[in-house]
């Protein structure tokens, strides 16, 4: 299993900024599944850090579409730092990969971590507002029996993205 944890540079303006994702060798009949991993706080944690990030510089940035006016107002921005609390401090970044190191070592062909790319563009939305449905959902590690993490954690992924294991015939 490949393993690259590219460091964050610099200072950055909040502790959330580690991003994770895995390449699963196998699931749901496709090959090498990319997941997209996100932490996912409770009501009242998410709130009272939401608040908190409102007031930090450099966090949201202008619209991923210039001249969206539906991407001017407060929504497109909570989203953008809903993201940001979906990231992980460098402590859960470790012990992510720790667990999923020992856990999942041989399911995965690859675990990546990197620097969250700040300003968050307002028209981001977050994995944990994403749509489930015929291609896309999300992988519940929490739910597992054992689960050693003291935060919930999800994968967010789409099948439609990678090859079937075996090619359907037309």
């Amino acid at each position: 299993m490949e393993l690259n944890i590219i460091p964050v540079e610099g200072t950055p303006p909040v502790a959330r900024t580690h991003v994770i994702s895995v390449t699963i060798r196998t699931f749901k009949g496709r090959r090498n599944v990319q997941a997209h991993l996100f932490r996912l706080a409770g009501e009242t944690e998410a709130a009272e850090e939401l608040a908190a990030l409102r007031g930090v510089p450099g966090l949201v940035g202008a619209p991923l579409e210039p001249g969206a006016d539906d991407l001017t107002g407060p929504e497109a921005e909570t989203d953008a730092l809903r993201t940001v609390l979906e990231a992980f401090t460098e402590a859960e970044r470790d012990a992510v990969v720790d667990y999923l190191s020992r856990r999942y070592a041989d399911r995965l062909t690859c675990i990546i971590a990197c620097p969250l790319q700040l300003p968050v563009p307002r028209g981001v939305v977050p994995f944990s507002a994403l749509p489930e449905g015929k291609t896309m959902g999300v992988i519940r590690f929490d739910d597992v029996p054992r689960y050693p993490l003291p935060f919930a954690m999800r994968g967010f992924y789409d099948l439609a993205q990678h090859e079937p294991l075996v090619h359907e015939q037309e």
